[in-house]
């Protein structure tokens, strides 16, 4: 049989190994993506007998020496061969002989030194048998070094390294065997004739001795790289978008639709071509023009009335008529003669937040465009986004009814911002029914809800969490943004006349009188403040969402929707919400978090193998039509995604079968999701 399907004959049989925790039945969080690949294997490659117990910490008095605490990787016991205790190290490893060093190499080449991996599983191993002893548990215990990236054979032997401890990306392809084997070699046979104390170790490593410890700062540095790459990504969407002259872009909040927007801009612009991008926010647009560069044209759609005297949402002093017939005619009316009275054109329009435009004024903004058949005319979108524009009044935005440009909209799947508990959090806000979902691969934290009594009490409990977060968790005043649901300086406010949090100054985030970049950023020994329409199209790693209660709308008001998931989908990382204890909306609020999944795999330094990748189980395969995979994923309709036999023969998965677990990337086609470049799980990491 193949690898594959002696995984899946186990697994089908129920005859696997016990881990814990489970990830099945919990969220199990992992320093390394080192470590998830073991744990990945112990799921798929031990068999029934075996125990596998992750990050155990040992606390004890030592003698003379006080309280210690030892962690250790992997725990893993069977009955016949004992305790193998494995300290797990990913990436590629350099040992300096003369210094005695060892060294981790990331993938840029960059050395950091950690311990020794061999001393610190024998050092353990020596204090854990001490602990069994005091408890009175006679079992023996071996101890072993894994390296899930390095091959054993780029280990010599010294009198510091033993290779027949050390598991690399062979032997962790049959763990079982390779376990046993450490264990056989390391222990005289009338060692390994014992009681089995599979229920002693339960009872000494589930509970006090167990711990899967994370710091928020951890988890950021891990993951801020991976959000940095999205780029890289977006440049193979440029061609197809770029060759169609008119096209609507549809995605989630985090899928990149600013940053798409720009790369498109740079790429007409190298062609020697006259491009404008235009969005809704002030503040945001200031960063654009920065990153923008020269030769592209950056404004606001208000913008685009000043410049031409007209100010697109006050009647000018001499109109006598209502001001809900200056905004829907009078004005647009007067734009667009003003427009076409002048010289200036474009031959590329790109709207950023396209669904926080009027309706009525884009007929006076495509006379912005030059007359020829090579024009380029773009609108990115959000359904659920509209705060400024149209979906602002009692009606929710509806692209279709709007927007200039008609389906089918190019859809963005992927979400590159958001963690998957924040996504799930949020999407339980979106008023629209049949909106398109993206798709979150990255788990991390559940979001926190900050319940007070008052206004006094508000800014006592979050003086509480700027301090935890800061001197405990060690973020930067720059990793958090407050957010407020109304004007922070308004008397009704919580944070009324509040200029400093703990001793740290707020800093007021606005473009008003703004006119360099730099401004638009909070100071480093400031905590950046925001109305949540004021931060549209920017994003913060910790959001802290406040005066929600203090909005006088209920929850399933369009503008209240619309406001809650906007700022809910500015967090990268984490995100606390702010609610008053008699307030209704604190309801949904609960509900929202109930909807979250909090089962899976967490990895603080942000994997090695891609952050939007999902894991299925085949519920339905024929390999001549059609395969359908259950996903735990809010985003996926009915927990499910389609996927087709060529994908399963480009990956060579020739034994896949129903119950198999399946990695895969989502990809929209045709306005359905699909599930493409296809493999199993056990096997992604070790290259085979």
């Amino acid at each position: 049989m193949t690898e594959i399907s002696q995984s899946n004959a186990k697994q089908s049989s129920g005859s696997r190994a016990k881990l814990y925790p489970d990830d099945e039945q919990t969220r199990v969080v992992f320093a390394s993506s080192a470590e998830e690949q073991f744990y990945e294997q112990c799921r798929a490659t031990l068999g029934a007998g075996w125990q596998v117990y992750h990050s155990c910490t040992l606390s004890t008095m030592d003698g003379d020496e006080g309280l210690k605490d030892n962690e250790i990787d992997f725990v893993c016991y069977h009955p016949e061969y004992g305790v193998v205790v494995v300290e797990v190290k990913g990436g590629r490893i350099r040992h300096d002989g003369q210094t005695g060093v060892f060294y981790s190499v990331n993938r840029r080449g960059e050395s950091f030194s950690i311990k020794d991996p061999f001393q610190q599983s024998l050092v353990w191993k020596g204090r854990f048998l001490r602990f069994l002893r005091r408890h009175n548990v006679k079992v023996p215990v071996s101890h072993a070094v894994c390296f899930p990236g390095a091959s054993e054979s780029e280990f010599p032997q010294s009198s510091s390294i033993v290779p027949e401890i050390i598991i690399g990306r062979e032997r962790i392809k049959d763990l079982g065997r390779s376990l046993a084997e450490i264990a056989s070699k390391s222990q005289p046979e009338h060692y390994r004739r014992f009681a089995d104390v599979g229920p002693d170790l339960d009872r000494l490593l589930i509970g006090a001795a167990f711990t899967t410890k994370l710091y928020l700062r951890d988890y950021i540095d891990g993951h801020e790289n991976q959000l940095r790459d999205v780029e890289n990504i977006h440049t193979t969407l440029i061609m197809p978008i770029a060759s169609v002259n008119r096209l609507g872009i549809e995605g989630e909040a985090g899928t990149g639709k600013t940053m798409l927007a720009s790369m498109l801009a740079k790429h007409f612009r190298d062609q020697g071509k006259k491009v404008l991008v235009l969005g809704s926010n002030g503040l945001l647009n200031l960063l654009l023009k920065r990153d923008l560069g020269e030769g592209i044209g950056a404004m606001t759609y208000t913008d685009i009335g000043t410049n031409h005297g007209i100010n697109l949402l006050m009647p000018a002093s001499e109109y006598t008529g209502a001001r809900e017939d200056w905004v829907q005619y009078e004005a647009p009316e007067r734009l667009k003669k003003a427009i076409a009275a002048s010289t200036e054109r474009y031959d590329v329009l790109i709207c950023d937040e396209a669904q926080d435009v009027q309706p009525f004024w884009w007929e006076a903004i495509e006379t912005l465009l030059v007359q020829n058949d090579d024009a380029r005319f773009y609108l990115f979108f959000d359904s659920s986004q509209g705060v400024f524009g149209s979906g602002s009044d009692e009606q929710a935005f509806v692209a279709t009814d709007t927007l200039p440009i008609k389906p089918p909209y190019f859809p963005l799947v992927h979400n590159y911002r958001t963690t998957r508990e924040i996504a799930a959090f949020s999407r339980s806000f979106r008023r629209n029914s049949g909106m398109m979902h993206s798709h979150s691969g990255r788990l991390g934290y559940v979001p926190e809800i900050v319940v007070y009594k008052d206004a006094e009490d508000a800014r006592r409990l979050l003086g509480k969490l700027v301090r935890q977060l800061t001197r405990e968790e060690g973020l930067q005043n720059s990793d958090l943004t407050i957010l407020s649901a109304r004007n922070p300086a308004a008397k009704e406010s919580v944070l009324y006349q509040t200029e400093e949090v703990i001793k740290i100054p707020l800093h007021r985030l606005t473009h008003t009188q703004k006119k360099s970049w730099k401004e638009a950023k909070a100071p480093k020994d400031t905590i950046g403040i925001s109305t949540i329409a004021g931060f549209k199209g920017l994003e913060t790693s910790v959001g802290i969402l406040m005066n929600v209660s203090e909005y006088n709308l209920p929850v399933d008001h369009p503008i209240m929707a619309s406001l809650i998931y906007v700022a809910c989908t500015r967090a990268k990382h984490m995100l606390y919400i702010f609610v008053r204890e008699n307030d209704p909306k604190r309801d949904a609020f609960v509900k929202a978090l109930g909807a979250i999944k909090s089962t899976g795999s967490m990895v603080v330094d942000g994997g090695s193998h891609g952050d939007f990748e999902f894991i299925g189980r085949v519920t339905h395969y024929n390999p001549e039509r059609v395969g359908w995979l259950s996903v735990e994923d809010p985003a996926f309709e009915q927990g499910s995604v389609m996927f087709f036999p060529s994908d399963v023969a480009k990956a060579n998965l020739k034994q896949l079968q129903v119950g198999t677990k399946v990695k895969f990337r989502p990809r929209a086609e045709g306005g359905i999701t699909i599930a493409c470049d296809l493999s199993v799980p056990s096997l992604m990491h070790l290259g085979a």
